[in-house]
């Protein structure tokens, strides 16, 4: 690059009442990749904690404004998250940079696309960045030479790319500053790389493309016997003699042989298996070899993603290793996670199509992705600004879509992962993608018998969420969209774009009265979408301020209801109309088979099964009389109108159970004081002829960890403000006990917040950050950003209760802010309980205590996760110990004593803890 570059960082600080001012400044002017001057400042201030010594060289930065402006004369500025360090200085020395300047934290989401997290240490680490030598003694000084490495990392790999990328991007790339990073890099590979080739169809990495040659797999002989999946985890078997590290574990051994019977003899299997157990070999390996054993298919349902992702890029490339047969094992998820490539090359054909700048740079990454990726998974891609509201634009998620048919079929990667799963012998899905399976009446995954369901813990609300229905205004507006809109590609427009040909390869089919109906739709859509838009503004002034609303039985006197139900029924009169319309469209094409006809059923079939999806939500929405349904309104990024079952154990019993050989169900909370009974009523499997066991954890708790719990830790009948008061106070004693290293787990978003407004600048003030949810970004960001700063405090709601694995030093101390109940008030909880108090049971010994058990054993999970982790677990409910229910929470806990006090003797004996673990390092 022939242009002359200033990358710079600044260090900012912002203590309480104060503007944020500028403490530290390096830059380096940079020409033909070589630096040619560097410029650092340290500038006076309290908070930055420097030496004596450099003290005496600190200053203002104002009074360096000119030098400062000279060294970055005639330069392109770049930083790392620029638009914060840009602003910052301007205001600093009251000046506007006029040049360009270019961001390597957007560089970097655009060419490692996959990076997942962007702060610098992380790309330095991820990306084997070059680091600075041993003079770089403050963090400005490294920032800026980590941005420069990072800056060459993605020029460098920009070099490696056809000349196709250039043509692709440029569309993308106006209005962006980092334009003339791209431009450049494309006249540098013109230059110096005169022959590089210039594609002009997809181009995608190269293992990619020929998907469907099949790999015969070389006969092999498999033990027949269940002694030899014991013998595995036996001390001196295969495991052992091949990993090292490796322990014997009795409750893996246990865990396994039951496991590998029930596959045996086609018996469900419950099995509860404490932490570390090493519960994914227990069930990878006896699944393993009664499929190889068999020849069938075993399906694993995993609920959270980072499982899934351990399987796939951790336990199974073990495995492959250790087993003496090989054997196949694929991952399937929803059709929505995979990008259909004939709709990315609709957006590169119209990138007008692409609003916004933020969007259009998720596409940039998009486009670097898609030349690296083998699979298309969304879960891949980091998820940068715009790239999730803009994903159903290119996912396969699509009832128009006809993978067998698709120009694209060779290459497509929702028709490469069917075709895995069908060729497994082992198969990895979601609680989400089985219980769509349910719902379609097994149309989504290939034929199986035995299935293994892991955090089965979360099974009955999967159920719950995808044996109901929602509808929403944009869901509505989007299905419409697809047959109608004025401006971009719908099927009326395709359609009449391709009448002229159909007409000539099918002249059979009358398509004089095809299109003559046809001219109905433009005028029908529309009403449909201006119908729900009256129908979600009447339930908006229905919710108000309220986040949920239940609908019920009595609600039939209230003045609105009358309105509501003429609002349904016109609006399912306008879905129909349009429904009946794409129904005499499909009804000229009786006994015609011509390709072309057989895409034109399909995709015609797909847009009535999703109208007649939307009907049915608002027929059952206006039947509140049903004890077994219950209907409700929900606020979160948009107004839902949710329905769902009640109760849905028949439907598991019926659908699943009943229906395969072998359930495998495994968590490490299932049971509440030792009792499977709660569990096995919830999913409709008898207690009698299912095989129920607990497999205790191999770490001993009592020596690992104390329990506190705080008497008088809240006062129920203070205000929200008053606890978050009382509740920052104590966290910041804790905080500095434990040096940061905390995770407060809360069961309100609302106390979450007032709680962090009032905590982090008291936090920052003795040297910890504190990451709160709802701030500081989703929550596989934050639990990277505690993972590389210990000293921190992360406070988190219920997504954080479980799922999340720091073993270590990093996370050393859990506090349990209440008890975590369900409120009553939410309208599934409140519906269920209803149901429950009609049959003459309790709803509370039936459902809310058995819930918060199950919740309250998850969250205490989260501090020990290995042999080496030790600290402490702070529950501030003392209705643990005060009411008579408390004695389920405590008896379900993997340890056998605790300590109970106020305040001042917690915070005596979080000192004497660590006292004692001081001594035991030394």
């Amino acid at each position: 690059m022939g242009k002359d570059i200033v990358v710079f960082d600044v260090k900012s600080t912002g203590l309480e009442g104060r503007q944020e001012e500028i403490v530290e400044f390096e830059a380096l002017r940079i020409h033909n990749g070589l630096i040619q001057a560097t410029c650092h400042f340290l500038v006076r201030h309290e908070s930055t904690g420097l030496q004596e010594e450099e003290l005496n060289v600190a200053s203002s930065l104002v009074e360096h404004r000119q030098e400062i402006l000279d060294f970055f004369e005639d330069a392109i500025l770049v930083g790392h998250q620029m638009s914060f360090h840009l602003s910052s200085l301007e205001k600093t020395l009251n000046v506007y940079f006029r040049q360009s300047f270019w961001d390597t934290l957007e560089l970097a989401r655009i060419f490692f696309p996959t990076a997942h997290h962007y702060q610098l240490s992380f790309l330095a680490e991820k990306l084997s960045l070059p680091l600075g030598d041993e003079s770089m003694q403050h963090r400005s000084e490294s920032n800026a030479w980590l941005t420069w490495k990072l800056f060459e990392a993605c020029w460098n790999k920009g070099l490696e790319f056809d000349l196709s990328f250039f043509d692709q991007a440029k569309p993308l790339l106006e209005g962006w500053d980092g334009r003339g990073f791209i431009d450049e890099l494309h006249r540098e590979i013109t230059r110096s790389f005169p022959d590089r080739q210039i594609r002009t169809d997809l181009v995608l990495a190269p293992g990619a493309e020929g998907l469907f040659v099949r790999t015969q797999s070389p006969a092999v002989s498999v033990p027949n016997s269940i002694d030899w999946v014991v013998d595995c985890f036996a001390p001196g078997g295969i495991l052992e003699r091949s990993l090292p590290g490796f322990e014997s574990r009795p409750g893996q051994v246990k865990m396994a042989k039951l496991i590998a019977d029930g596959l045996s003899s086609s018996r469900h299997v419950v099995v509860e298996a404490g932490t570390g157990t090493g519960k994914s070999f227990a069930y990878l390996i006896p699944c393993l070899w009664s499929a190889k054993k068999t020849g069938q298919k075993v399906v694993i349902a995993t609920h959270t993603i980072p499982l899934q992702e351990q399987l796939q890029k951790k336990d199974i490339p073990i495995l492959e290793k250790v087993l003496p047969f090989p054997f196949r094992v694929a991952i399937l998820k929803g059709k929505g996670n995979y990008c259909c490539l004939k709709k990315w090359q609709g957006c590169l054909s119209n990138p007008k199509e692409i609003p916004r700048t933020e969007y259009r740079l998720a596409f940039l990454s998009i486009l670097v992705w898609l030349r690296e990726t083998l699979t298309g998974d969304l879960q891949e891609l980091s998820k940068v600004p715009g790239l999730l509201k803009s994903w159903p634009s290119l996912s396969a998620d699509n009832e128009m879509c006809i993978p067998g048919r698709c120009s694209k079929a060779g290459v497509c990667f929702l028709l490469r992962a069917r075709k895995k799963a069908e060729e497994a012998d082992l198969l990895i899905v979601n609680h989400s993608l089985l219980f769509s399976d349910l719902k379609t009446d097994y149309n989504v995954l290939p034929e199986y018998h035995q299935l293994v369901i892991d955090e089965a813990h979360q099974m009955y609300q999967t159920a719950l969420q995808h044996l109901g229905s929602d509808l929403s205004l944009d869901s509505v507006t989007r299905s419409i969209d697809s047959i109608y809109r004025l401006t971009g590609p719908c099927f009326y427009a395709t359609i009449k774009q391709r009448l002229g040909s159909l007409t000539q390869i099918v002249p059979s089919v009358p398509w004089e009265t095809f299109e003559k109906k046809l001219e109905d739709i433009p005028e029908l859509c529309p009403m449909v979408v201006e119908q729900a838009k009256e129908l979600f503004q009447l339930l908006s002034t229905i919710l108000g301020t309220k986040r949920t609303f239940r609908f019920v039985a009595s609600h039939s006197t209230k003045t609105w209801w009358e309105g509501l139900n003429v609002q349904i029924e016109n609006l399912v009169g306008r879905i129909n109309a349009v429904a009946s319309v794409l129904e005499s469209l499909i009804s000229p094409f009786n006994g015609e088979d011509a390709d072309e006809v057989e895409e034109l059923k399909y995709v015609l079939s797909g847009h009535q099964r999703e109208l007649q999806g939307f009907i049915d939500t608002l027929v059952i929405v206006r039947n509140v009389n049903n004890p077994q349904q219950v209907t409700w309104l929900e606020q979160n990024s948009r107004l839902y109108l949710k329905t769902s079952p009640i109760e849905v154990s028949d439907i598991l019993k019926e659908k699943i159970f009943s229906r395969l050989d072998t359930v495998i169900l495994t968590s490490a909370t299932l049971s509440i004081s030792n009792s499977f009974q709660y569990f096995l009523q919830d999913v409709g499997l008898p207690l009698t002829t299912t095989t129920t066991a607990q497999v205790d954890s191999p770490f001993d708790y009592d020596q690992q960890m104390r329990l506190f719990v705080v008497k008088k830790g809240f006062k129920q009948q203070n205000s929200d403000y008053e606890k978050a008061m009382e509740l920052s106070k104590f966290i910041v004693e804790v905080a500095e006990r434990m040096n940061g290293r905390t995770l407060v787990l809360f069961t309100a978003h609302k106390l979450l917040n007032e709680t962090y407004a009032l905590l982090h600048q008291k936090l920052a003030r003795i040297g910890i950050e504190t990451l709160a949810q709802g701030v500081h970004g989703e929550r596989s960001t934050m639990i990277e950003a505690f993972k590389r700063n210990p000293r921190s405090v992360l406070l988190g709601a219920n997504s954080f209760w479980e799922g999340i694995d720091i073993p270590g030093d990093t996370l050393s101390c859990v506090i349990l802010v209440k008890l975590p109940f369900w409120p009553p008030s939410l309208p599934l909880i409140e519906a269920r309980s209803e149901y429950i108090s009609f049959q003459g049971r309790d709803p509370f010994q039936e459902l809310l205590l058995p819930e918060a058990v199950i919740r309250f054993k998850q969250g205490f999970g989260r501090l020990i996760r290995s042999r080496k982790d030790r600290g402490i677990v702070i529950l501030l409910d003392d209705r643990v110990i005060d009411k008579y229910y408390g004695r389920y929470f405590l008896s379900s806990l993997p340890i056998r004593t605790h300590i109970r006090g106020e305040n001042a003797l917690v915070l005596g004996k979080i000192e004497e803890w660590n006292l004692g673990e001081l001594d035991r390092e030394l």
